[in-house]
């Protein structure tokens, strides 16, 4: 482990949820639209609006992968060639690793790790939106039950170092203003979205910078507190489809086309929209955290930007890559360009994000300090530490 002057905060932590997170505050009538296990040839499966659902290949998450056992393949070491199964490697009975599931064990384990504080964002949960989006109301039931399990089980700002972010789903408007009511009153300092549009009734899907959202954003802004955008599943599938027919967003099923085109296609897009659409002009307090995105779409879309806005610049009120470097906090991959991505975004906005204890994560979380080499030690606490503290500080409508 590394040797470091300070604690770090980890900006991208998960938990493996409980078998019944989704279910333990269900509304019983809405149990069958919404997730439900089932024994399916001698294996627990899960049902998501009565058909088994594929984004997590073990949702019950037992056994479950050893941290960081994917770091070879995703730093593009896999020069032989081996499947992703069997990089796994062997796998972990879920009863071994208690601190997936304990929060106080988590606690034990940041101890050892020499984290401060740290994110914690679901597993599971970032991919169950898309699944259930041709019915907004099990949308919000399934939400609506997986926060108060997630409030009950980790608490959204545990003994201040442990902060656990609702979900909040932009499906229906109303729904989401009242979740973040209930959030805030519960002390969140921070709400998690998935990047991508929002899905309408009709089939459809809008950006959710459009004006009809605001009631949420407003709410978010005047709170001051951050919203993070963490990677899922945002309906990208539906456009891998156009090139490469397949039947379920599966974690870990991907291909060479998807690695090179798909990987942050979404939070290019939402980000693009945000400042495109207005957002940041209508809400000049809002603050974004872009979390197991990668960091590398970032000066791409500041280049997109600055195209678009001498082009067209009396579609934007003020300048568009201010608005996007003001605004936004980048947690990059440990296999991107991190000092570009500085030089686009600043120390300042770049947050460190392990992804710890997922398989595509570090193993030992502080590791990440070999991963910025020309960083200066102001420059690494600030991305280690201080800005996360700083994004999860609810900040005045005045310091806008």
């Amino acid at each position: 482990m590394a040797d470091l002057p300070f604690k770090v905060f980890d900006a991208d932590n998960h938990y493996y949820e409980a078998t019944d997170a989704f279910i333990r505050h269900i509304d019983p009538s809405m149990k069958k639209r919404c997730m439900q296990w089932a024994n399916i040839d001698g294996k627990q499966r899960l049902l998501v609006a009565g058909k088994v659902n594929r984004f997590i290949p073990n949702p019950t998450f037992d056994p479950v992968s050893k941290p960081g056992a994917l770091q070879d393949f995703f730093r593009g070491r896999n020069k032989d060639g081996v499947d992703v199964k069997t990089m796994f490697g062997e796998l972990d009975p879920i009863s071994e690793r208690p601190e997936y599931r304990d929060r106080d064990k988590r606690l034990e384990l940041m101890d050892a790790q020499n984290i401060e504080a740290a994110l914690f964002f679901p597993t599971l949960g970032v991919g169950m939106e898309q699944s259930l989006r041709h019915d907004p109301p099990a949308v919000v039931a399934a939400f609506h039950a997986f926060n108060r399990w997630l409030a009950e089980d980790w608490g959204f700002a545990y003994q201040e170092r442990i902060f656990a972010a609702p979900v909040i789903s932009m499906i229906d408007v109303d729904w989401a203003v009242s979740e973040v009511e209930w959030a805030l009153d519960n002390d969140a300092r921070m709400v998690v979205m998935v990047p991508g549009p929002v899905p309408t009734p009709d089939g459809g899907s809008r950006s959710p910078a459009m004006p009809e959202y605001d009631p949420v954003w407003a709410r978010l802004a005047e709170a001051g507190i951050t919203v993070g955008m963490h990677g899922g599943d945002g309906g990208l599938h539906e456009y891998n489809e156009m090139w490469e027919p397949t039947e379920d967003f599966q974690s870990f099923r991907t291909s060479t086309f998807k690695q090179i085109t798909g990987h942050d296609r979404q939070i290019f897009d939402t980000m693009a929209a945000m400042v495109c659409h207005g957002l940041y002009d209508r809400h000049p307090n809002l603050r974004i955290a872009c979390i197991e995105n990668g960091g590398m779409f970032a000066p791409r879309l500041v280049e997109e930007l600055k195209i678009a806005y001498g082009k067209m610049p009396q579609e934007f009120r003020t300048d568009p890559v201010e608005q996007f470097v003001n605004h936004v906090w980048v947690s990059p991959y440990y296999e991107d360009d991190i000092d570009l991505i500085k030089e686009t975004m600043g120390a300042d906005h770049m947050l460190f994000g392990s992804d710890y204890p997922h398989a595509e994560g570090l193993e030992v979380p502080t590791d990440f300090i070999y991963d910025i080499p020309n960083f200066t030690d102001a420059e690494a606490k600030a991305m280690m530490r201080d800005n996360a503290w700083d994004v999860i500080t609810p900040r005045s409508a005045l310091a806008a």
